[in-house]
């Protein structure tokens, strides 16, 4: 591996990446300054990246609570998003989400987080989609055909699918 500062941003990131098969079985990253294009690549790669000036067995100790934190949290995310998707109604191959209120509940929860799974898996006629505003890569998919019904200040879309996309 060459020892020179990378000039460019694209060779940094490379450098940085080359980095990474090189760590064997550890994803936590502890430094004085960890920041731009080496934060981004570690972040990333999945790795728990945390600054410190001076590690300290109370610090360890800390930064192990904070991973076990994370962690946690992830987990019940992972079991949120499971329990998160549009369920069926009564007709036929029509489902419904109500995405104001998976997000009230749970703002981290992103429109595609709720639904990409579902539409990649789950052949559908509609989707009945309560929300703020379409999300745009629902509109952007050539897949669906997308209309719109203003209900107050949210929208209460209807996600058609094409005849030959079933």
């Amino acid at each position: 591996m060459n020892n020179q500062q990378p000039r460019s941003i694209r060779a940094q990131r490379k450098y940085v990446e080359e980095l990474l098969p090189l760590i064997y079985d550890c994803k936590i990253l502890v430094g004085k300054e960890i920041s731009g294009i080496p934060y981004v690549v570690f972040d990333k790669a999945g790795f728990h990246v945390f600054q410190v000036n001076q590690l300290s067995d109370e610090q360890f100790e800390a930064i192990i609570r904070e991973i076990h934190s994370i962690e946690s949290d992830n987990a019940v995310k992972k079991e949120i998003l499971k329990k998160a998707v549009p369920v069926p109604t009564e007709n036929k191959d029509v489902y419904f989400l109500d995405l104001i209120k998976l997000q009230k509940r749970f703002p981290e929860v992103t429109s595609k987080q709720a639904l990409k799974p579902f539409i990649s898996q789950t052949p559908f006629l509609e989707l009945h989609l309560y929300c703020k505003h379409t999300p745009p890569w629902i509109e952007r998919d050539g897949r669906y055909i997308v209309e719109s019904k203003p209900a107050k200040s949210d929208q209460y879309i209807v996600i058609k699918a094409k005849p030959n996309h079933k």
